[in-house]
């Protein structure tokens, strides 16, 4: 890897996969500069932000702040989101719909586009890495609004991908399954009265048999935010153990 002093800002840094993102940057010499809406104790972080990514004025003040103190930013990974309250798509409201696709969706936007912005000005040919998820490829009978906000990313992705080229800029996407982080435990909860058997019967669906751990993903998103493969761009990496293998789309 070749990200020794590579300035990285991670969005959703106090998170399951953001908290593994961290440490794996931060193994790989990265200079990582967190944000999110409260600080994880321990982190060892060059810098945080606190950040509601539903704030446009917000996300232009991390970005701002980051490339004022550091003259750039080499790699952004956008991994806030949230699953949302409701898996019922009939008990969903369309205010909750709106508020999802507003964290999610909206606040992916806002963070591309400054972090974009920013790397047009400093002259770098930097990584730009979104967290979409296999949920946005196949339909699914619960979790709507969050299912619809990840296949808004992964259009996001391929419309700057498409036009940061030019500049030498690489955007991807990656797309996790199930990880053990807190958000599919609150799936699994939510999806019946037996969290565990609901974990199991999921894992039992893919190819590997088993949920990622955080830090997995965290050394996909290192392989596609180092500066060696920035040639890949617009681009959707699974990390998910064949799911799509098991169960279609």
């Amino acid at each position: 890897m070749s990200l020794k002093d590579q300035v990285v800002l991670v969005t959703g840094s106090s998170g399951g996969i953001g908290n593994a993102l961290v440490d794996a940057l931060t193994a790989a010499g990265a200079v990582v500069v967190g944000a999110d809406r409260a600080p994880k104790e321990g982190q060892a972080l060059a810098d945080f932000f606190p950040l509601d990514v539903t704030s446009e004025r917000q996300c232009a003040a991390v970005v701002r702040e980051t490339t004022a103190k550091y003259g750039r930013i080499d790699a952004l990974v956008h991994a806030a989101g949230v699953l949302g309250a409701t898996p019922e798509i009939m008990e969903t409201t369309t205010e909750e719909f709106d508020s999802i696709m507003r964290i999610n969706a909206s606040g992916t936007f806002s963070m591309v586009r400054e972090t974009a912005q920013s790397m047009i000005s400093s002259g770098t040919a930097g990584a730009i890495l979104i967290l979409s998820s296999v949920a946005a490829k196949e339909a699914r009978s619960n979790y709507l609004s969050y299912n619809a906000s990840k296949l808004a990313v992964l259009h996001i992705m391929w419309s700057f991908a498409q036009i940061l080229g030019p500049n030498g800029i690489s955007v991807n996407a990656i797309a996790p399954g199930p990880v053990n982080t807190p958000m599919w435990a609150q799936f699994a909860k939510d999806s019946g009265p037996d969290a565990a058997a609901n974990r199991a019967k999921r894992a039992a669906q893919l190819p590997m048999r088993r949920f990622a751990e955080p830090d997995e993903v965290a050394r996909a998103i290192l392989f596609l935010a180092d500066p060696d493969n920035r040639y890949i761009t617009g681009v959707t990496l699974d990390v998910a153990g064949g799911a799509h293998l098991g169960m279609g789309t």
